[in-house]
């Protein structure tokens, strides 16, 4: 998994989470299952699976992605962005990043900081020591 269950509350109220649980119960484990198998299915290509360490970029990508999903569940109010006095309009348009942001990392466009597939581990072949300058007079012996 990409993202937990406390992930989603910087996105939506915890009350929308237990409401959604209560209308449909499973609906956010199901839909961090879902989501999390769609950013697999974006980064099989480029990255072994299943990551060692998760990068917070995925962790937001996929949060977002929940929690659009979950509101969506039991809102109408999703369907359109009309309207001034639509409350999901910035979930709506951090949603819409997110979709952008997940094509860009699976495609390379956005580096996430993981090892590619078929990537040789950078190996640096010189040393640099870098010392500061003695403090007193005992620069100037020699």
């Amino acid at each position: 998994m990409y993202c937990q269950k406390t992930d989603l509350t910087g996105y939506v109220l915890n009350a929308y989470l237990t409401a959604a649980e209560e209308q449909t119960p499973g609906i956010v484990d199901q839909t961090l299952a879902n989501v999390s198998g769609e950013i697999d299915d974006a980064l099989r290509s480029r990255f072994e699976l299943p990551l060692a360490e998760v990068p917070g970029t995925l962790t937001r990508i996929a949060a977002v992605m929940a929690s659009y999903r979950i509101v969506g569940a039991i809102t109408s109010v999703m369907a359109s962005e009309g309207g001034s006095n639509n409350e999901w309009i910035p979930l709506q348009t951090q949603y819409k990043q997110a979709v952008k942001d997940l094509e860009a990392v699976r495609s390379g466009k956005l580096d996430i900081g993981l090892k590619e597939l078929g990537e040789e581990p950078r190996v640096d072949t010189e040393t640099m020591v870098v010392t500061r300058r003695p403090k007193g007079l005992l620069w100037r012996w020699k």
